[in-house]
């Protein structure tokens, strides 16, 4: 009678630390789903959180891309899919080459041209 008054309480004991596992699992993952969506969506109010906002982006789509590299090093060195680079020259003349056309400073977007690959 002792040995299955002592079975029960263990089962009861491991079902809650199981439960409870859970729990924190499925709010863990509610936490980065929520964390995701809301740095996709911030407004942009500077610079910062744009360049921020466009390699979150950049990696996130490298990382939910469906064939999955060998290394991380393959991960890291994928070009960007569909984008376009732009060149522009400074007032003193100097070239800049650049990844997308909201890198180019506002001043210097009419005269940015699309670099021929």
């Amino acid at each position: 009678m002792t040995k299955k008054s002592r079975k029960t309480p263990v089962k009861s004991s491991m079902r809650r630390r199981l439960g409870g596992f859970l729990l924190w699992v499925v709010l863990f993952a509610l936490l980065l789903v929520v964390a995701d969506q809301t740095v996709l969506r911030l407004i942009r109010k500077g610079p910062l959180l744009g360049e921020l906002q466009d390699c979150y982006r950049d990696l996130r789509s490298r990382l939910l891309i469906r064939s999955k590299p060998d290394a991380i090093e393959e991960l890291l060195e994928q070009p960007e899919a569909l984008s376009q680079s732009y060149f522009y020259a400074d007032r003193q003349g100097e070239l800049h080459f650049v990844d997308s056309l909201q890198q180019v400073p506002a001043r210097y977007r009419n005269e940015a041209q699309i670099l021929a690959e």
